[in-house]
């Protein structure tokens, strides 16, 4: 069973949640929130929908020439747990063939409360990772060259890598140049902040159960904020 009808069935089969398409274009799904016994009230509950885009979606991260077409991406529309501890509802665009697994992975970041600086997508920065990156942005598709390395395709030109806080989490060169520059004062990992991902921790796992890699288990760079399918 291909991993996108094993979600397909656990979307159906899991305990409260449902999915309805609309017109084919849109695909919606909401997991029911359940009923404090104590309060009778409902907390808040992890919701998300995936909808089909186009170039016209995507002005500054996609262009042609770039390696995959647009009809073969998805736009996540999810929530996610803020530092204030406060839901918030995001946006990152993925491959089609990661929508679902990606949304399992914050379904289990939402549930641990894991929290997000913010999660929109790169367009909103014309494109630019360094001002993404600046702005502690979670993120994903951007049709650019991997980080030093010119006409070079990175992993999230295909849609198939994320980047998450990427203060807490920067990216270390060979040379010892962190990126964003607000990294720096993240580089000593024994921290423990709110934010920062470690190995064998809620967000590794939760990719790890994808099939998917962590850029911190690297020897050279490392890019702590990155998690890719083919651990490039």
């Amino acid at each position: 069973m291909s991993v996108n009808r094993w979600f397909r069935l656990v979307a159906v089969l899991g305990v409260a949640a449902m999915a309805v398409g609309i017109g084919g274009a849109r695909l919606p799904h909401a997991f029911a929130a359940t009923t404090s016994p104590a309060t009778g009230s409902s907390p808040p509950s992890f919701q998300y929908e995936i909808e089909e885009v186009t170039a016209a979606d995507l002005p500054y991260t996609y262009r042609s020439g770039c390696p995959v077409p647009p009809e073969d991406l998805r736009l996540l529309v999810m929530s996610y747990r803020t530092f204030d501890g406060q839901d918030a509802q995001g946006r990152m665009v993925v491959h089609e063939d990661w929508a679902e697994p990606v949304v399992s992975v914050f379904h289990e970041l939402y549930d641990q409360d894991f929290p997000i600086a913010r999660m929109q997508l790169v367009d909103d920065y014309q494109g630019s990772d360094d001002r993404s990156m600046e702005a502690n942005n979670t993120s994903a598709f951007n049709c650019r060259s991997v980080t030093g390395q010119p006409g070079v395709w990175s992993q999230h030109s295909y849609g198939g890598a994320i980047d998450i806080n990427p203060v807490q989490n920067p990216y270390i060169s060979s040379s010892g140049t962190v990126l964003p520059p607000a990294g720096v004062d993240y580089v000593d990992r024994s921290k423990d902040a709110p934010g920062m991902i470690h190995a064998g921790d809620c967000t590794v796992q939760a990719f790890a159960d994808i099939g998917w890699y962590w850029g911190g288990a690297w020897t050279s760079p490392k890019d702590y904020q990155h998690f890719s399918y083919n651990n490039k």
